[in-house]
C-alpha cells in the first residue's frame, strides 16, 4: 500500500501543524514512524473555485490532526502556511469546481501516536518555533483593490507556484554551505514532507520546480499523480542528477506543445554549462482556444557570469517565441499569454533582469557581469550566428517561413499568382538575400522585406514580449524582499508574466523580517529558497 510517514511527538496538542518525516534511528530514539495511507490524504486536493469553501482549504494535514488536538492550541498555531484563494468573488456556474475533503484516521493510528508521546521533544520545540516564525512571514495578498469579479463563462482563474526545492545531492555535495544549520533538518526524510506540505497546500494548477533530483523523482511524484497532475521533467545535461519539473492539473489543462531546452552547445564557450529550461503550451480543457505558455528555468549560479545567463535567456526566449507565436499582424507579431518563472540566480534590476522586463539590452563593451568595464569587455557576438538565432530572440528559418506564408496568403487575397510578385514590397528579398555568413564575427543586417531587417551579432538583444514581474522586490517602505539566503538574504527567484491579470500573490518577507527565520532549510522550510506563487485571471477565447 502506498503510504506516507508522519512523525509523532511529545505533545501532539501543540504540534498539529508540524509533521515531519525522519530516519528510524533506534540508537538516537528521536523518531517514531506512522503509516498513513495516501488514499486518506484527500485534503491535498485541487483548490476550490467556489467562494463557499475557502475555510476548508488549510495547509496539508491540518484537518487530519484537528480532530485529535485541543481546539485552543490548534487555533493558536493555525497561521496559514499557504492559504487557499482569498475570498474572491466568483460567479458560480457548472464550470466551477467544488471541494470534497474526506478523511479519517483509524483508532490504531491514534493509539500508536498516543503511546509515543515521550519522544523527540527537542525536535518538536525547534519545529514549533521554526513554523511559528515562518507562518508569520508568509500570506496571500490581493493585487489591487476590491474583489475580483470572475464570470466562469468569460474568464478562468488559476494559480501558479514556483519553487527551487534544493536537490539533496547538491546539499550533501556542498555541506560546507550549511554549517550553521540544524543537521537534523537537512535530511531528505525531513525536507520532503515539508516541501510537499507547502507545494500541495497551495492548491496550484501549475507548479514549476527547480533542483528536482532524478533519484527521488518517482517517489516525489506519487502524491501529485494521485491528485490529477501530469508533468514534464528535464534533467540537466552531462550526467547532472537534478533538473526541472513542470506539473499541471489535468482536470484543468491539456498539453498542446512543449520543448525541453538544453543550454549546453558543444564548441561554444558561452554555452558550455549544463542548465536547462522547459517551455509548455497549455489549453483549458473546457475552452480549447484559450491557451497559455509556461516556461521555467534554472540559470547558471556563478555570480560573476551574467553574460552566460544572458545567452541562456536568449536561447530560451527563442523557444518561447516559437511556441507562443500566433500570427503576424500589421502592428507586429501576436503572442499567447506567457508566464516565465524559476531560479534566475540574478538580482533585481541587473542586466539580465532589465533585458527580461524592458525587452532590450546592450551588452557590447560591458564586462562579464554586464556592468561597464574597462577591460575584458564583451564583443559584438554573444550567440554565434551558426545557431541561426537572431538578436531579437527568433529563429531565422521560422521568420522566413512565416514571411513566405504571409506572401502566399496575400497573393491569394489579391487574386494574383504568387510567381508574379517581383517588387520588394512582396518580399522578393527573402529569396535573394536571406543567406548570411555563419562564420562572420562582425555585425550582420539582412533585409528580408522592404524596411524589415534581421540582425546578428549587433551587440544588443531585444525580445518581443511584454514581461513584468509579479513581485515589486520591496515593500511600501522600500525594504528589500528576499527569496533565498546566499550568505545574506537576497532575491534570485522570479515569476514574470504577460497579457494576464494577477489576482493575488504569495508575499515574500523582507530582509528585516527574516531575522527570526534564521537558517533555511529548517523544520518549517524544506529548501534554501522560499516558495513563490501567484494567482492569475485569463480571458477565455471563443
Amino acid at each position: 500500500m502506498n503510504a506516507t510517514r508522519l512523525l509523532t511527538t511529545t505533545s501532539i496538542t501543540n504540534f498539529s501543524r508540524n509533521i515531519h518525516i525522519g530516519l528510524l534511528r533506534q540508537e538516537q530514539k528521536i523518531l517514531h514512524m506512522l503509516e498513513l495511507p495516501l488514499q486518506q490524504h484527500k485534503i491535498f486536493g485541487y483548490h476550490c473555485k467556489s467562494a463557499s469553501f475557502p475555510e476548508t482549504l488549510f495547509s496539508t494535514y491540518s484537518n487530519i490532526i484537528e480532530s485529535m488536538v485541543n481546539p485552543m492550541a490548534y487555533q493558536e498555531l493555525n497561521k496559514n502556511i499557504i492559504e487557499p484563494f482569498l475570498d474572491t468573488s466568483f460567479v458560480t456556474n457548472n464550470n466551477l469546481m467544488t471541494c470534497d475533503i474526506p478523511y479519517n484516521i483509524s483508532n490504531s493510528y491514534t493509539d500508536s501516536m498516543a503511546n509515543n508521546m515521550d519522544v523527540c521533544s527537542s525536535i518538536e520545540q525547534n519545529s514549533i518555533t521554526d513554523q511559528q516564525n515562518y507562518n508569520a512571514l508568509r500570506n496571500w495578498a490581493r493585487k489591487g483593490k476590491g474583489k475580483v469579479q470572475v464570470d466562469g463563462d468569460d474568464a478562468f482563474v488559476f494559480r501558479l507556484l514556483s519553487f527551487n526545492i534544493l536537490a539533496q545531492n547538491l546539499l550533501e555535495d556542498n555541506i560546507y554551505l550549511y554549517k550553521q544549520h540544524n543537521r537534523e533538518a537537512l535530511s531528505w526524510e525531513i525536507r520532503k514532507p515539508l516541501l510537499l506540505q507547502e507545494i500541495l497546500g497551495a492548491h496550484a494548477d501549475i507548479i514549476c520546480l527547480q533542483e528536482v533530483q532524478e533519484d527521488y523523482l518517482n517517489e516525489f511524484l506519487k502524491p501529485f499523480k494521485e491528485h490529477g497532475y501530469k508533468y514534464l521533467y528535464k534533467k540537466r545535461t552531462n550526467d547532472k542528477r537534478d533538473g526541472l519539473l513542470l506539473l499541471y492539473h489535468s482536470d484543468q489543462f491539456n498539453l498542446i506543445d512543449y520543448v525541453k531546452v538544453e543550454y549546453y552547445q558543444p564548441g561554444i564557450e558561452l554555452l558550455n554549462r549544463d542548465n536547462v529550461g522547459i517551455v509548455a503550451k497549455l489549453s483549458l480543457r473546457n475552452s480549447p482556444n484559450t491557451q497559455i505558455v509556461i516556461a521555467t528555468t534554472h540559470l547558471l549560479f556563478n555570480p560573476r557570469r551574467n553574460d552566460i545567463r544572458l545567452a541562456q535567456t536568449q536561447l530560451l526566449f527563442t523557444e518561447i517565441e516559437r511556441i507562443a507565436f500566433i500570427e503576424n499582424t500589421p502592428s507586429g507579431p501576436k503572442y499567447l499569454p506567457i508566464i516565465f518563472s524559476g531560479d534566475f540566480n540574478l538580482k533585481p534590476y541587473t542586466g539580465v533582469y532589465k533585458f527580461i522586463t524592458e525587452g532590450y539590452f546592450k551588452y557590447y563593451g560591458k564586462g562579464q557581469n554586464l556592468e561597464p568595464a574597462d577591460f575584458r569587455t564583451l564583443s559584438y557576438i554573444l550567440i554565434p550566428p551558426r545557431l541561426r538565432v537572431t538578436d531579437n530572440c527568433q529563429y531565422f528559418h521560422l521568420l522566413i517561413k512565416r514571411l513566405r506564408e504571409n506572401i502566399t496568403e496575400d497573393a491569394k487575397t489579391k487574386d494574383t499568382k504568387y510567381d508574379d510578385k517581383q517588387d520588394a514590397s512582396y518580399g522578393i528579398a527573402v529569396f535573394n538575400q536571406t543567406e548570411f555568413d555563419t562564420r562572420k564575427n562582425e555585425p550582420q543586417i539582412i533585409e528580408i522585406t522592404k524596411n524589415n531587417y534581421i540582425k546578428f551579432s549587433s551587440g544588443k538583444l531585444t525580445h518581443p514580449f511584454n514581461l513584468r514581474s509579479v513581485y515589486k522586490h520591496a515593500d511600501t517602505h522600500g525594504n528589500q524582499e528576499v527569496t533565498t539566503n546566499q550568505g545574506k538574504w537576497i532575491t534570485v527567484d522570479y515569476i514574470f508574466y504577460s497579457d494576464l491579470e494577477p489576482v493575488d500573490i504569495y508575499t515574500l518577507p523582507t530582509v528585516e523580517k527574516c531575522t527570526n527565520l534564521l537558517t533555511i532549510p529548517n523544520f518549517a522550510v524544506g529548501s534554501d529558497h522560499l516558495c513563490l506563487g501567484a494567482t492569475f485571471k485569463i480571458l477565455k477565447k471563443e
